[in-house]
């Protein structure tokens, strides 16, 4: 009996042991864990600075340079962005666009309409819809004349997609701007002696008033968007008389066309108004997606070297 209490005795204490053993292990390691985090500095979190529009006019030129460089389209799209509508909102820099528009060489008129497109969107038009922009665009089509062996009409195919891109731009702002102001203004800057009198319609006299009766009628060729609201206003209508483009029998005939194709294709206008408009509310939309890209960009202060941790993309 006295042994086995010994024995007991024996297991008893070697089990408290182990137990005040464990028991100052984990005290002990908790309290060094305790110690240690408490030393540790969090990470600061750097919250995103969007830009706004005092920011964006602040920027540097050096900046914007390595912005457009950036790996990241929309970042490069942004910067784009900036730039042409600082170079829009300059005076110097628009007329120096302008200036280019109306050279006789085929390079400078290159880049003068290629920068003009990238500034100029449907909602901008109206930095064109004045004398001085009437007067380059029309000024750079009459020069478009020589630059190449020109298409004749044809009433089975479209040669718009045919044209020099520099030609094709220039047409393509007339267009919006006819849609959006009317040809008023283009008549008075002489589009129709400097350009569409001079296209080739054809050899013969006949043969011009019959290819361009043939334009008026058309829905297919994008060309007829320019001439038709030209042909429907009167000074336009005498003008086009004094260029032999209409005869003075085929003046009324023309009209008339034009009234019972109003009339009996009013499907094919609204679909064209739909058109017309979803492009606008296209570019709206386009437009807005590129303000909040802009939104979504960090810029540092300048006391520091620019670099990728100073842009913040948003996610999407």
């Amino acid at each position: 009996m006295a042994v086995q209490s010994h024995t007991r005795s024996e297991i008893t204490i070697v089990g408290l042991g182990v137990l005040v053993t464990c028991t100052i292990y984990f005290t002990m390691r908790q309290t060094l864990a305790a110690y240690r985090d408490s030393f540790i500095i969090p990470p600061s979190e750097n919250k995103p600075q969007y830009i706004t529009q005092e920011v964006e006019d602040s920027l540097k030129l050096s900046t914007l340079e390595k912005l457009v460089d950036s790996p990241s389209w929309v970042i490069r799209d942004t910067t784009n962005t900036i730039i042409c509508e600082r170079a829009l909102h300059d005076e110097a820099s628009l007329t120096t666009v302008l200036h280019c528009l109306t050279q006789p060489e085929y390079e400078p008129r290159e880049k003068g309409i290629r920068a003009l497109k990238m500034m100029i969107n449907n909602h901008a038009l109206g930095f064109l819809h004045n004398p001085r922009g009437y007067t380059a665009l029309v000024k750079c089509l009459e020069n478009c004349v020589n630059d190449y062996e020109h298409n004749e009409f044809d009433p089975d195919w479209d040669n718009w997609h045919f044209r020099d891109v520099v030609e094709k731009i220039t047409l393509g702002f007339l267009l919006q701007m006819v849609e959006k102001y009317g040809p008023n203004r283009l008549l008075r800057h002489r589009f129709i002696e400097c350009w569409l009198a001079k296209e080739p319609w054809g050899a013969t006299e006949a043969e011009r008033l019959t290819n361009f009766m043939t334009l008026l009628r058309s829905s297919d060729q994008k060309l007829s968007g320019l001439v038709k609201p030209i042909s429907r206003d009167f000074t336009g209508r005498r003008l086009l008389l004094k260029s032999k483009l209409v005869s003075e029998t085929s003046d009324e005939l023309s009209t008339n066309i034009s009234t019972s194709d109003e009339s009996t294709n009013a499907d094919n206008y609204s679909e064209q108004s739909s058109d017309l408009l979803r492009r606008r509310y296209q570019n709206s939309a386009d437009e807005n997606m590129r303000r909040r890209h802009r939104e979504a960009m960090v810029l540092n202060d300048g006391s520091r070297p620019l670099g990728r941790s100073d842009i913040f993309q948003r996610e999407r």
